[in-house]
């Protein structure tokens, strides 16, 4: 089995963190790194209080850097993984009581915690991403800090 630590990196990278100084931090700062482990750890208890935790030391070591805008990547983490819905499709057909049924695909079988997880991080994502994202391409200017 691969060590958790590139497991994390990896999946890291794959959102994106290199592509700008602040996001960087996420794996050079070895105490942020360890924060992301324990996210991967509690979401592989699959225990939603433990999540959320470990999501909140991540915010709160961001805020202490000064760069609150790197929590983006602990909200994609969850957002974009296997708890995550694949597809959502809406049946434009209205129900009988008028409403719209709506159908979720996962990418695999996930338990109710994870998709609570999933769902949870997919709202905090869309609330925050925006935001985020311009401060840490902002980070990226010459006349940034």
């Amino acid at each position: 089995m691969a060590s958790i630590y590139r497991f994390v990196t990896q999946k890291l990278l794959s959102h994106g963190v290199r592509d700008t100084a602040d996001g960087n931090l996420a794996i050079t700062d070895r105490r942020l790194f360890l924060d992301f482990v324990r996210l991967e750890r509690a979401v592989r208890l699959e225990d939603f209080a433990t999540v959320q935790s470990a999501v909140v030391a991540i915010e709160n070591r961001c805020l202490s850097m000064g760069k609150r805008h790197i929590a983006v990547f602990a909200y994609m983490y969850l957002r974009f993984s296997d708890a995550a819905p694949k597809f959502t499709h809406l049946d434009i057909e209205l129900e009988e009581e008028g409403g719209i049924r709506q159908t979720v695909d996962y990418r695999r079988r996930v338990s109710s915690t994870e998709r609570l997880v999933g769902e949870w991080a997919a709202a905090w994502y869309d609330r925050y991403s925006k935001s985020f994202f311009r401060a840490l391409y902002r980070s990226n200017s010459p006349t940034a800090n």
